[in-house]
């Protein structure tokens, strides 16, 4: 945990700022608050590190999950078993672990992008989400070593080092576009992976290939560079060289959409092989990939509109997730 805390008061003096008096660890490492005390006060700091960590996106890891599982299962959502359970709450706690760790070590270019999460706005100290982030790492080990599965539990401990990697030095995968995007794309398929092995299967279906690919360079083409469009300022702060800074916004605009619309269609040309399971989750991205690709080019120089091709990126996301749940169930009723 000393990799955070140690580091602390260099994330809290961003370019352009003074101190920021609210975030002070302890010798232990844990920010104490006045006034607060016992289980209300980590119920409280539980509730606030699970924000942190983006619901958001916490959320679609698991719709990834669940789809590779249920793809493998046939299309039954009935027939998963305990060890999807089981697996499915170990691999939360992963993308907790993931995303909380970039909170942690993502301080200076936060307050600096102004994102409003708990750390950034100063209701939950550094050292105290480096608790919980360590904890959800535990705890992610222990319910995939409980599944019995070597295999789980590799593709578990290869996605928490892929999450330290991403934001904790000396890695800090995240500096460049390659590496956000190669760390993401490794993300997205690990956990396709987890979830058709966690169904019983030991290799994918076809079906489950195609999904996992699409939606893993989904997030690699597209959502790794649209992500950088509202957060130059602090990228540049913390020296990263991210599509924005490094291309300049024109080309990481043109990327990002060039991105979008490749990947849907490549992904329309597989599930024209099985247009009944696939057909629509492909016209659901293919829709997406447009609004992405139209939003890169509209919203250039509109600050207040800087977050809106990602924001329709993760809508995407949802959209193509929930079709193809909607469209496996009518298959089974």
């Amino acid at each position: 945990m000393g990799v955070y805390t140690a580091s602390l008061d260099a994330h809290l003096r961003p370019a352009g700022t003074g101190a920021v008096s609210h975030l002070r660890p302890t010798a232990t490492g844990v920010v104490r608050s006045a006034g607060a005390t016992g289980a209300r006060r980590r119920d409280l700091s539980f509730r606030l590190f699970v924000e942190e960590a983006r619901p958001s996106v916490q959320l679609i890891f698991l719709m990834r999950f669940l789809a590779g599982a249920v793809l493998a299962a046939g299309g039954r959502f009935a027939g998963l078993g305990a060890q999807v359970t089981v697996a499915g709450i170990g691999w939360v706690l992963a993308t907790l672990f993931a995303y909380g760790i970039n909170g942690v070590c993502d301080v200076r270019e936060d307050l600096v992008n102004r994102t409003g999460r708990p750390i950034a706005r100063g209701e939950l100290p550094p050292g105290v989400a480096a608790v919980w982030t360590w904890l959800c790492a535990a705890g992610s080990v222990v319910a995939m070593l409980s599944t019995g599965s070597t295999l789980l539990t590799a593709y578990d401990l290869l996605f928490l080092l892929l999450g330290y990697a991403y934001s904790a030095a000396p890695f800090q995968l995240k500096r460049t576009t390659a590496g956000a995007s190669g760390a993401v794309l490794l993300m997205g398929l690990l956990t396709y992976a987890a979830g058709w092995t966690a169904a019983g299967r030991a290799l994918p279906t076809g079906a489950d290939l195609a999904v996992a690919g699409a939606m893993s360079l989904w997030m690699a083409a597209v959502g790794a560079v649209t992500k950088d469009f509202s957060h130059a300022a602090g990228d540049a702060a913390a020296g990263r060289r991210s599509s924005v800074t490094a291309w300049g916004e024109g080309t990481a605009r043109l990327t990002g959409a060039v991105g979008a619309l490749l990947v849907a269609g490549g992904f329309a040309a597989v599930a024209a092989g099985r247009p009944a399971l696939l057909g629509p989750a492909a016209g659901v991205l293919a829709g997406g990939a447009v609004a992405v690709a139209v939003l890169c080019r509209t919203t250039r120089g509109d600050e207040a509109r800087g977050r809106t091709p990602y924001r329709a990126f993760m809508v995407t996301q949802y959209l193509v997730h929930l079709t193809l749940f909607a469209g496996l169930g009518w298959a089974a009723a």
